[in-house]
């Protein structure tokens, strides 16, 4: 299964943590996409660190980074900045999506 996980706010760190490698310890892929305040969250090293666990991509909104004051240069390696393309991809790509 494919797991979305559309995130659009800087809180419930935790919930993301927890849901993104209990997801990929049970063998599921997670598509991880960061855009509004979830930007915010491409700062935070044990966010980011999810992305190196097994069956998880990591992305987020370059024109809400830009809003947000998040520079190219601070987006960190592993994470693509793309656009909205990546969240209609995570949509079509997941059998569940959750919006957090």
């Amino acid at each position: 299964m494919t797991i979305g996980l559309l995130v659009t706010r800087d809180t419930f760190k935790a919930e993301l943590i927890g849901l993104t490698k209990s997801a990929s310890a049970k063998g599921h892929d997670v598509i991880f996409f960061m855009m509004d305040d979830g930007i915010r969250h491409s700062q935070d090293p044990e966010i980011v660190a999810l992305k190196d666990l097994k069956g998880v991509t990591m992305s987020l909104c370059d024109h809400s980074a830009k809003l947000r004051g998040v520079t190219e240069t601070m987006i960190p390696k592993g994470v693509t900045a793309g656009s909205q393309y990546q969240n209609a991809v995570l949509n079509q790509d997941s059998d569940r999506v959750i919006f957090i």
